[in-house]
Protein backbone atom coordinates (compact mmCIF):
# COMPACT_ATOMS: atom_id res chain seq x y z
CA UNK A 1 0.00 0.00 0.00
CA UNK A 2 1.33 3.47 -0.90
CA UNK A 3 2.23 5.92 1.85
CA UNK A 4 2.83 9.64 2.30
CA UNK A 5 4.39 11.22 5.41
CA UNK A 6 5.21 14.79 6.39
CA UNK A 7 7.82 16.16 8.81
CA UNK A 8 9.60 19.48 9.51
CA UNK A 9 12.89 19.92 7.64
CA UNK A 10 15.59 20.63 10.20
CA UNK A 11 18.10 23.53 10.04
CA UNK A 12 16.15 25.18 7.21
CA UNK A 13 17.64 28.67 7.51
CA UNK A 14 17.68 30.91 4.45
CA UNK A 15 21.46 30.68 4.16
CA UNK A 16 21.52 26.89 4.48
CA UNK A 17 18.78 26.34 1.90
CA UNK A 18 20.48 28.82 -0.45
CA UNK A 19 23.80 27.01 -0.07
CA UNK A 20 22.05 23.74 -0.98
CA UNK A 21 19.98 25.10 -3.88
CA UNK A 22 21.84 22.85 -6.33
CA UNK A 23 20.37 19.88 -4.43
CA UNK A 24 16.81 21.04 -5.11
CA UNK A 25 14.70 20.39 -8.21
CA UNK A 26 12.62 23.56 -8.57
CA UNK A 27 10.41 22.44 -11.45
CA UNK A 28 9.19 18.86 -11.00
CA UNK A 29 6.31 17.78 -13.25
CA UNK A 30 3.64 18.61 -10.64
CA UNK A 31 5.03 22.10 -9.89
CA UNK A 32 3.09 25.22 -10.70
CA UNK A 33 4.95 27.57 -13.03
CA UNK A 34 7.00 30.47 -11.64
CA UNK A 35 7.72 33.95 -12.85
CA UNK A 36 4.32 35.56 -12.25
CA UNK A 37 5.03 37.53 -9.05
CA UNK A 38 5.12 41.30 -9.38
CA UNK A 39 8.15 43.25 -8.05
CA UNK A 40 5.93 44.59 -5.26
CA UNK A 41 4.97 41.09 -4.14
CA UNK A 42 8.62 40.03 -4.09
CA UNK A 43 9.55 43.07 -2.00
CA UNK A 44 6.70 42.31 0.41
CA UNK A 45 8.02 38.80 1.06
CA UNK A 46 11.50 40.13 1.94
CA UNK A 47 9.85 42.83 4.05
CA UNK A 48 7.96 40.09 5.96
CA UNK A 49 11.15 38.13 6.63
CA UNK A 50 13.16 41.15 7.81
CA UNK A 51 10.27 42.18 10.07
CA UNK A 52 9.79 38.70 11.55
CA UNK A 53 6.36 37.94 10.12
CA UNK A 54 5.27 34.37 9.52
CA UNK A 55 5.33 33.28 5.90
CA UNK A 56 3.36 30.38 4.38
CA UNK A 57 4.76 26.87 4.58
CA UNK A 58 7.03 25.54 1.86
CA UNK A 59 6.75 21.86 0.95
CA UNK A 60 9.68 19.71 -0.22
CA UNK A 61 9.51 16.21 -1.61
CA UNK A 62 12.43 14.49 0.12
CA UNK A 63 13.94 11.75 -2.01
CA UNK A 64 14.90 8.34 -0.68
CA UNK A 65 18.54 7.24 -0.85
CA UNK A 66 17.94 5.39 -4.14
CA UNK A 67 16.10 8.41 -5.60
CA UNK A 68 18.96 10.72 -4.61
CA UNK A 69 21.39 8.53 -6.54
CA UNK A 70 19.06 8.43 -9.56
CA UNK A 71 18.15 12.14 -9.55
CA UNK A 72 21.44 13.56 -8.35
CA UNK A 73 19.31 15.76 -6.05
CA UNK A 74 17.92 15.58 -2.53
CA UNK A 75 14.62 17.45 -2.82
CA UNK A 76 11.98 18.70 -5.23
CA UNK A 77 9.71 21.66 -4.48
CA UNK A 78 6.06 20.71 -4.15
CA UNK A 79 4.81 24.16 -3.14
CA UNK A 80 6.66 27.42 -2.47
CA UNK A 81 8.77 27.73 -5.61
CA UNK A 82 8.10 31.43 -6.07
CA UNK A 83 8.87 32.22 -2.44
CA UNK A 84 12.25 30.46 -2.65
CA UNK A 85 13.09 31.96 -6.04
CA UNK A 86 12.26 35.41 -4.67
CA UNK A 87 14.56 34.93 -1.66
CA UNK A 88 17.36 33.65 -3.89
CA UNK A 89 16.87 36.52 -6.34
CA UNK A 90 17.17 39.04 -3.49
CA UNK A 91 20.41 37.42 -2.27
CA UNK A 92 21.76 37.52 -5.84
CA UNK A 93 21.05 41.24 -6.16
CA UNK A 94 18.24 40.98 -8.71
CA UNK A 95 15.98 43.42 -6.86
CA UNK A 96 16.02 45.80 -3.87
CA UNK A 97 13.78 46.58 -0.93
CA UNK A 98 10.95 48.98 -1.65
CA UNK A 99 11.54 52.70 -1.27
CA UNK A 100 8.99 52.85 1.58
CA UNK A 101 10.38 49.89 3.56
CA UNK A 102 10.18 50.31 7.36
CA UNK A 103 12.41 48.27 9.67
CA UNK A 104 10.11 47.73 12.63
CA UNK A 105 12.79 46.65 15.14
CA UNK A 106 14.42 50.07 14.78
CA UNK A 107 12.55 52.71 12.72
CA UNK A 108 15.70 54.86 12.68
CA UNK A 109 17.51 52.23 10.61
CA UNK A 110 16.95 53.16 6.99
CA UNK A 111 17.01 50.07 4.77
CA UNK A 112 14.61 51.38 2.14
CA UNK A 113 15.85 50.85 -1.41
CA UNK A 114 18.75 48.70 -0.26
CA UNK A 115 19.98 45.50 -1.91
CA UNK A 116 21.15 42.40 -0.02
CA UNK A 117 24.80 43.45 -0.49
CA UNK A 118 24.02 46.99 0.72
CA UNK A 119 22.58 45.54 3.93
CA UNK A 120 25.60 43.23 4.34
CA UNK A 121 27.97 46.22 4.14
CA UNK A 122 25.96 48.79 6.09
CA UNK A 123 24.18 46.57 8.62
CA UNK A 124 25.96 43.17 8.85
CA UNK A 125 23.95 42.11 11.91
CA UNK A 126 20.69 42.56 9.99
CA UNK A 127 22.11 40.54 7.10
CA UNK A 128 22.99 37.75 9.58
CA UNK A 129 19.45 37.97 10.97
CA UNK A 130 18.05 37.58 7.43
CA UNK A 131 20.38 34.66 6.64
CA UNK A 132 19.39 32.95 9.92
CA UNK A 133 15.63 33.23 9.34
CA UNK A 134 14.19 29.71 9.60
CA UNK A 135 11.99 28.91 6.62
CA UNK A 136 8.86 26.89 7.48
CA UNK A 137 9.75 23.92 5.26
CA UNK A 138 7.76 20.70 5.51
CA UNK A 139 9.34 17.55 4.10
CA UNK A 140 7.20 14.98 2.33
CA UNK A 141 8.22 11.35 1.87
CA UNK A 142 6.24 8.98 -0.32
CA UNK A 143 6.63 5.94 -2.55
CA UNK A 144 3.99 7.11 -5.03
CA UNK A 145 4.49 10.26 -7.13
CA UNK A 146 0.75 10.37 -7.80
CA UNK A 147 0.23 11.19 -4.11
CA UNK A 148 2.63 14.14 -4.49
CA UNK A 149 0.60 15.41 -7.46
CA UNK A 150 -2.61 14.99 -5.46
CA UNK A 151 -1.09 16.83 -2.52
CA UNK A 152 0.03 19.70 -4.73
CA UNK A 153 -3.50 20.08 -6.09
CA UNK A 154 -4.99 20.03 -2.59
CA UNK A 155 -2.50 22.61 -1.27
CA UNK A 156 -3.58 25.01 -4.01
CA UNK A 157 -7.33 24.52 -3.71
CA UNK A 158 -7.64 27.92 -2.05
CA UNK A 159 -5.49 29.56 -4.75
CA UNK A 160 -7.02 30.54 -8.09
CA UNK A 161 -5.25 27.93 -10.22
CA UNK A 162 -6.20 28.13 -13.87
CA UNK A 163 -7.34 25.13 -15.90
CA UNK A 164 -3.91 24.37 -17.37
CA UNK A 165 -2.25 24.41 -13.93
CA UNK A 166 -4.85 22.07 -12.45
CA UNK A 167 -4.60 19.74 -15.44
CA UNK A 168 -0.81 19.67 -15.19
CA UNK A 169 -1.18 18.19 -11.70
CA UNK A 170 -3.14 15.20 -13.07
CA UNK A 171 0.08 13.56 -14.26
CA UNK A 172 0.10 10.66 -16.69
CA UNK A 173 0.95 10.01 -20.33
CA UNK A 174 -1.24 12.69 -21.91
CA UNK A 175 -0.02 15.42 -19.55
CA UNK A 176 3.55 14.43 -20.39
CA UNK A 177 2.65 14.67 -24.10
CA UNK A 178 1.26 18.17 -23.51
CA UNK A 179 4.54 19.21 -21.87
CA UNK A 180 6.52 17.67 -24.72
CA UNK A 181 4.50 19.49 -27.39
CA UNK A 182 4.93 22.77 -25.50
CA UNK A 183 8.70 22.44 -26.02
CA UNK A 184 8.31 22.57 -29.81
CA UNK A 185 10.01 25.58 -31.41
CA UNK A 186 6.62 26.98 -32.30
CA UNK A 187 6.14 27.72 -28.59
CA UNK A 188 9.73 28.40 -27.56
CA UNK A 189 10.51 30.78 -30.44
CA UNK A 190 7.52 31.74 -32.61
CA UNK A 191 4.51 32.58 -30.43
CA UNK A 192 4.25 35.98 -28.75
CA UNK A 193 2.22 35.00 -25.69
CA UNK A 194 4.17 33.79 -22.67
CA UNK A 195 3.95 30.60 -20.62
CA UNK A 196 3.76 32.22 -17.19
CA UNK A 197 0.52 30.43 -16.32
CA UNK A 198 0.99 27.45 -18.63
CA UNK A 199 -0.63 29.15 -21.64
CA UNK A 200 1.60 27.04 -23.90
CA UNK A 201 0.36 23.89 -22.15
CA UNK A 202 -3.23 24.97 -22.75
CA UNK A 203 -2.71 25.43 -26.49
CA UNK A 204 -0.66 22.23 -26.80
CA UNK A 205 -3.52 20.40 -25.08
CA UNK A 206 -5.99 21.78 -27.60
CA UNK A 207 -3.88 20.54 -30.50
CA UNK A 208 -3.78 17.06 -28.99
CA UNK A 209 -7.52 17.19 -28.29
CA UNK A 210 -8.19 17.89 -31.99
CA UNK A 211 -6.32 14.70 -32.91
CA UNK A 212 -7.97 12.67 -30.15
CA UNK A 213 -11.48 13.81 -31.08
CA UNK A 214 -10.99 12.98 -34.77
CA UNK A 215 -9.55 9.59 -33.80
CA UNK A 216 -12.42 8.77 -31.43
CA UNK A 217 -15.39 10.44 -33.13
CA UNK A 218 -14.19 11.35 -36.62
CA UNK A 219 -14.96 15.00 -35.83
CA UNK A 220 -13.54 17.81 -33.74
CA UNK A 221 -15.12 18.92 -30.46
CA UNK A 222 -15.10 22.08 -28.35
CA UNK A 223 -11.58 22.76 -27.09
CA UNK A 224 -12.92 23.67 -23.66
CA UNK A 225 -11.78 22.70 -20.17
CA UNK A 226 -14.23 19.83 -19.73
CA UNK A 227 -12.99 18.02 -22.85
CA UNK A 228 -9.32 18.77 -22.16
CA UNK A 229 -9.64 17.41 -18.61
CA UNK A 230 -11.50 14.33 -19.87
CA UNK A 231 -8.75 13.66 -22.41
CA UNK A 232 -6.03 13.98 -19.76
CA UNK A 233 -7.84 11.52 -17.49
CA UNK A 234 -8.82 9.02 -20.21
CA UNK A 235 -5.27 8.88 -21.54
CA UNK A 236 -3.48 9.02 -18.20
CA UNK A 237 -2.29 5.40 -18.25
CA UNK A 238 -2.63 2.28 -20.38
CA UNK A 239 -2.80 4.01 -23.78
CA UNK A 240 0.76 5.24 -24.25
CA UNK A 241 1.06 3.99 -27.85
CA UNK A 242 -2.00 6.05 -28.84
CA UNK A 243 -0.69 9.09 -26.96
CA UNK A 244 2.65 8.75 -28.74
CA UNK A 245 0.85 8.63 -32.08
CA UNK A 246 -1.15 11.79 -31.31
CA UNK A 247 2.01 13.50 -30.08
CA UNK A 248 3.94 12.64 -33.25
CA UNK A 249 1.11 13.85 -35.48
CA UNK A 250 0.89 17.19 -33.68
CA UNK A 251 4.65 17.63 -33.71
CA UNK A 252 4.86 17.12 -37.48
CA UNK A 253 2.28 19.83 -38.08
CA UNK A 254 3.99 22.22 -35.67
CA UNK A 255 7.35 21.57 -37.34
CA UNK A 256 5.78 22.71 -40.62
CA UNK A 257 4.31 25.80 -38.94
CA UNK A 258 7.75 26.67 -37.56
CA UNK A 259 9.09 27.00 -41.11
CA UNK A 260 6.45 29.64 -41.95
CA UNK A 261 6.26 31.92 -38.91
CA UNK A 262 8.97 34.33 -37.74
CA UNK A 263 10.32 34.60 -34.19
CA UNK A 264 7.90 36.33 -31.81
CA UNK A 265 5.48 36.49 -34.71
CA UNK A 266 2.76 39.17 -34.44
CA UNK A 267 0.46 36.70 -36.21
CA UNK A 268 0.80 34.42 -33.16
CA UNK A 269 0.17 37.02 -30.47
CA UNK A 270 -2.97 35.38 -29.02
CA UNK A 271 -4.08 31.88 -28.10
CA UNK A 272 -7.41 32.27 -29.92
CA UNK A 273 -5.96 31.93 -33.44
CA UNK A 274 -3.72 28.94 -32.74
CA UNK A 275 -6.28 26.17 -33.30
CA UNK A 276 -7.36 27.77 -36.59
CA UNK A 277 -3.79 27.90 -37.88
CA UNK A 278 -3.20 24.32 -36.71
CA UNK A 279 -6.22 22.98 -38.60
CA UNK A 280 -5.36 25.08 -41.63
CA UNK A 281 -1.82 23.69 -41.81
CA UNK A 282 -3.10 20.16 -41.19
CA UNK A 283 -5.53 20.46 -44.11
CA UNK A 284 -2.89 21.87 -46.45
CA UNK A 285 -0.36 19.19 -45.51
CA UNK A 286 -2.91 16.44 -46.16
CA UNK A 287 -3.46 17.93 -49.65
CA UNK A 288 0.28 18.24 -50.27
CA UNK A 289 0.07 22.04 -50.36
CA UNK A 290 2.10 24.82 -48.72
CA UNK A 291 1.02 27.94 -46.85
CA UNK A 292 3.12 31.09 -46.91
CA UNK A 293 3.34 33.70 -44.20
CA UNK A 294 2.54 36.37 -46.79
CA UNK A 295 -0.85 34.73 -47.37
CA UNK A 296 -1.65 34.78 -43.66
CA UNK A 297 -0.38 38.33 -43.23
CA UNK A 298 -2.48 39.57 -46.15
CA UNK A 299 -5.54 37.87 -44.70
CA UNK A 300 -5.03 39.61 -41.34
CA UNK A 301 -4.53 42.95 -43.09
CA UNK A 302 -7.72 42.38 -45.07
CA UNK A 303 -9.66 41.70 -41.86
CA UNK A 304 -8.35 44.95 -40.35
CA UNK A 305 -9.18 46.95 -43.49
CA UNK A 306 -12.64 45.43 -43.59
CA UNK A 307 -13.20 46.45 -39.98
CA UNK A 308 -12.54 50.09 -40.89
CA UNK A 309 -14.87 49.84 -43.88
CA UNK A 310 -17.61 48.42 -41.66
CA UNK A 311 -17.19 51.24 -39.16
CA UNK A 312 -17.72 53.81 -41.92
CA UNK A 313 -20.27 52.02 -44.08
CA UNK A 314 -21.42 48.56 -43.01
CA UNK A 315 -23.09 47.72 -46.33
CA UNK A 316 -19.79 47.92 -48.23
CA UNK A 317 -17.95 45.57 -45.87
CA UNK A 318 -17.36 41.87 -46.46
CA UNK A 319 -19.71 39.94 -44.17
CA UNK A 320 -17.47 36.86 -43.86
CA UNK A 321 -14.54 38.99 -42.72
CA UNK A 322 -16.77 40.82 -40.24
CA UNK A 323 -17.86 37.46 -38.91
CA UNK A 324 -14.27 36.19 -38.65
CA UNK A 325 -13.37 39.34 -36.72
CA UNK A 326 -16.34 38.91 -34.40
CA UNK A 327 -15.77 35.22 -33.80
CA UNK A 328 -12.10 35.88 -33.00
CA UNK A 329 -13.23 37.89 -29.96
CA UNK A 330 -15.81 35.54 -28.44
CA UNK A 331 -16.19 31.82 -27.77
CA UNK A 332 -13.04 30.84 -29.64
CA UNK A 333 -13.14 27.33 -28.14
CA UNK A 334 -16.63 26.49 -29.42
CA UNK A 335 -16.53 23.95 -32.24
CA UNK A 336 -19.01 25.98 -34.31
CA UNK A 337 -16.77 29.04 -33.93
CA UNK A 338 -13.68 27.05 -34.93
CA UNK A 339 -15.33 25.56 -38.00
CA UNK A 340 -16.68 28.88 -39.23
CA UNK A 341 -13.40 30.74 -38.84
CA UNK A 342 -11.58 27.88 -40.53
CA UNK A 343 -14.04 27.99 -43.43
CA UNK A 344 -13.60 31.74 -43.90
CA UNK A 345 -9.81 31.77 -43.83
CA UNK A 346 -9.63 28.65 -46.03
CA UNK A 347 -11.87 30.19 -48.69
CA UNK A 348 -9.88 33.41 -48.60
CA UNK A 349 -6.58 31.62 -49.10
Amino acid sequence: MSYIETFPVQHSTILRIYSEKDEIIVDPEYQRNGGVWTPEKKQLLIDSILNNYDIPKIYFHQFSRDERVLQGKSFAIIDGKQRLETIWAFIEGKFRLSDDFDYQDDPTTKLNGMSYNDIAQEYPKIRIKFDSFVLPIVGVATDDIELIEDMFSRLNEAVPLNSAEKRNAFGGDMVRAIRYISENNLFTAKVRFKNNRYQHYEVAGRFLLLEVSVHENNRIVDTKKVFLDLMARNYKTGKKSSVDEFQNTVNKILDEMVTVFIDQDPLLRTQGIMVIYYLLFKSYMEDGKKITRIQLEKFEERVKENRKIAEESYEFANFDLIEFDRLSQYGTNDVSNIKERLRIISEYL
